[in-house]
């Protein structure tokens, strides 16, 4: 499915992006979802792992997002997932600093060689033209020093599809302010639609980034944890006040959606962090958390859950 200048997308983030949260996101509003990264080592190794490329076709169209460390085995992964999983792209991750993913010199570390990240598009590439699965790729301004346009360049010799920036560099993590202007200098470089990343608290944010870097699209991530509602705030151009018993509902929408893919107990334990996030702003926010969390198993939280959906008039969201 071709880009459409103007998307709002969902970020992929560890542990969060599943099949079920990138489902409601979808219906929210977001025009474009990626799957949370999956190493090519596991997949040429045990397979590919279900939890975290299961997909339905309600989430696409759906990038499915890989990282590695040589051109030769990333080609070779891509093409186990076109074969057997068809995704609208296949998005090759440049950007994740996760310490774990930089020893193995993976994904960010390969910002700091610009030719290699060439190298491992141009062979995916190849290696999907069979499959007619274009090539995205998700990076940032650089390793420790920013040199964007390179990276940009190179990527667009290997004959990469689409180009998503975060724009810090993979040494400031999260840390420091986001350099939209790096997003504008981009730009004037590519022939291949950019998508813009970074800092990006609310709607209006969304709008003052398309309008100061010219980016084709912008991709939302933290945030939408805590409001996935942006996406539908953005296309309304409207604030919209969510209140307790809704964001409980999502939850619960989201919990049921999970075990298509995971047992009962796994969900109900990995939903958790998700209830931490979309508590956040909520009046007395620190206690509803630690009452839902303590929940000894799924009975348990879904009770808890459905008492403080009880408190929706008190705990009203402002």
């Amino acid at each position: 499915m071709k880009f459409r200048k103007g998307e709002v997308i969902l970020a992929p983030m560890a542990s969060y992006t599943h099949s079920a949260f990138r489902r409601l996101c979808r219906a929210l509003g977001a025009d474009r979802t990626y799957t949370e990264l999956i190493s090519v080592a596991g997949i040429l190794r045990k397979g590919i792992p279900i939890k975290y490329a299961y997909f339905t076709e309600e989430e696409c169209p759906i990038h499915i997002q890989i990282f590695g460390s040589h051109p030769e085995e990333i080609a070779k992964a891509s093409q186990v997932v076109a074969e057997q999983l068809k995704p609208d792209f296949i998005d090759i991750n440049f950007g994740c600093s996760v310490p774990k993913v930089l020893r193995n010199k993976a994904a960010g570390y390969m910002l700091k060689c610009p030719p290699l990240m060439g190298e491992v598009v141009r062979e995916t590439v190849e290696a999907l033209r069979p499959y007619d699965i274009p090539v995205s790729a998700k990076i940032r301004l650089g390793f420790e020093e920013d040199h964007v346009e390179e990276i940009v360049e190179e990527l667009q010799k290997g004959g990469v599809s689409l180009i998503a920036i975060h724009a810090r560099t993979a040494k400031q993590g999260f840390s420091g302010k986001a350099l939209w202007h790096r997003i504008k200098d981009a730009k004037k470089v590519a022939s291949v639609p950019i998508i813009g990343s970074g800092d990006v608290k609310n709607w209006r944010d969304i709008e003052a980034m398309f309008e100061e870097t010219d980016c084709d699209g912008v991709m939302i991530g933290r945030t939408a944890l805590s409001n996935p509602w942006i996406f539908k705030e953005f296309k309304e151009k409207r604030d919209i006040k969510v209140g307790l018993k809704e964001r409980m509902e999502f939850i619960l929408k989201e919990l049921s959606m999970m075990t298509e893919y995971m047992s009962g107990e796994k969900a109900c334990a990995e939903i958790k962090s998700q209830i931490v996030q979309i508590l956040k702003g909520l009046p007395k926010a620190r206690e509803l958390k630690s009452y839902i969390v303590r929940a000894q198993d799924c009975t348990d939280l879904i009770k808890r859950i459905e008492e403080v959906m009880e408190r929706d008039r008190e705990l009203l969201y402002t």
